[in-house]
């Protein structure tokens, strides 16, 4: 295992996960396959990063018992955050609204990891330049009418970087979700 891989381990350790029904479920019901992993990568013609595609395997779609995940980054609640989309889920919505047409939302290169009920996504960034960064999408049209990348907000440098900062919040209070002002346009 990869020092990478040891990191996000002790990360995923230290968060509180909802228990597995083990009765009536197994891991597998969470964890992505590889060849679910495999789909996503040929659908974006990119390589998923190392940690992600860890955690896909380890723990996949188990939701959040933790209340360290309300709190807020760069003005973000991620309070909508309960659990990371399965890796099915992540392609389909991805292909959804990456498809050129009036419901593209993300930009190329993307992958949607994480959604709310309310249609704001946790997107991942595969190019080059930005690679494994984590980014919010608002659902709200106004917020740079997904014209340009400029309606992304960056969250996170990697899924590590993301899951260091919910088991380093200290403040478990739930804020309130807002946009700040000045983001919207």
């Amino acid at each position: 295992m990869s020092d990478s891989n040891h990191v996000i381990e002790q990360l995923c350790k230290d968060i509180s996960w909802s228990p597995i029904a083990e009765e009536c479920e197994t891991k597998d019901v969470y964890c992505a396959m590889e060849q679910e992993l495999v789909a996503l990568e040929t659908f974006l013609n990119r390589k998923l990063p190392k940690d992600y595609r860890w955690f896909m395997k380890s723990y996949g779609m188990r939701s959040f018992e933790d209340e360290r995940v309300h709190l807020k980054l760069s003005g973000i609640s991620l309070s909508f955050l309960s659990a990371f989309l399965a890796a099915d889920s992540a392609l389909v919505v991805t292909q959804m609204y990456s498809d050129d047409g009036e419901d593209r939302r993300i930009p190329d290169e993307s992958l949607i990891i994480a959604d709310s009920i309310s249609g704001d996504f946790l997107v991942m960034d595969l190019c080059d330049e930005r690679f494994g960064f984590i980014y919010f999408l608002s659902n709200l049209k106004p917020w740079g009418a997904f014209e340009d990348s400029d309606y992304l907000v960056l969250i996170a440098e990697s899924l590590t970087d993301l899951l260091l900062k919910i088991v380093e919040n200290d403040s478990v209070e739930e804020p309130a979700f807002n946009i700040p002002d000045e983001m919207i346009r």
